[in-house]
């Protein structure tokens, strides 16, 4: 009778699974800690520097794509063009003549984007898999690590942000990506 009532009787509708845990959700640093971590990490400003791009950063980055209001626009343009000409006493080494300070700020925004992405997305699969393998972009662009690697498997434990940092050498960025490990099924 049981086994009948729970095929028909009264039958809950079945529960979706969060995409990431609790316990997960708190193991995910904000995007900050990142930020922080690639303006310090660029080793090419100086310490009032690194200052002054964290609170540029914090009042105009925004996710890619949106739009703001003509006001926000004059006043981010207003704020890029200030950075630009402070360049000199902000950097340790002068930027390339084609690199201004704000697209330099934009490329630590986007590597700290990166990073929590793919931070984030290990901390997700730690529910769903062991293993994670290394996957490619094949821009032609890759480091001799990533190349040497492309399909090997690492433990979900590790920190794929570390792993990279130790060895591989791709500029500006890493190009590979961190994808569950599937096991082949044995024929």
């Amino acid at each position: 009778m049981k086994l009948f009532s729970s095929l028909f009787g009264n039958a809950s509708p079945p529960t979706v699974r969060n995409q990431t845990s609790p316990q997960a959700q708190a193991q995910l640093p904000p995007l900050e800690h990142y930020l922080a971590l690639a303006i310090r990490n660029s080793r090419a400003l100086t310490p009032r520097g690194e200052a002054v791009v964290a609170d540029y950063l914090r009042d105009f980055a925004q996710a890619p794509g949106l739009r703001p209001d003509p006001a926000q626009a004059r006043a981010r343009d207003a704020a890029d063009l200030a950075l630009n000409i402070r360049a000199a006493e902000l950097l340790r080494a002068p930027l390339s003549p084609r690199r201004t300070l704000a697209a330099f700020a934009g490329e630590l925004h986007r590597n700290a984007l990166l990073q929590k992405a793919r931070h984030d997305a290990v901390v997700s699969m730690r529910e769903l898999c062991r293993e994670m393998s290394l996957a490619l972009a094949n821009t032609g662009d890759e480091c001799a690590w990533c190349r040497d690697n492309d399909g090997r498997r690492f433990s979900v434990m590790e920190d794929p942000n570390e792993l990279l940092a130790r060895h591989c050498t791709c500029a500006p960025y890493a190009w590979a990506t961190f994808h569950p490990a599937i096991k082949a099924f044995d024929a």
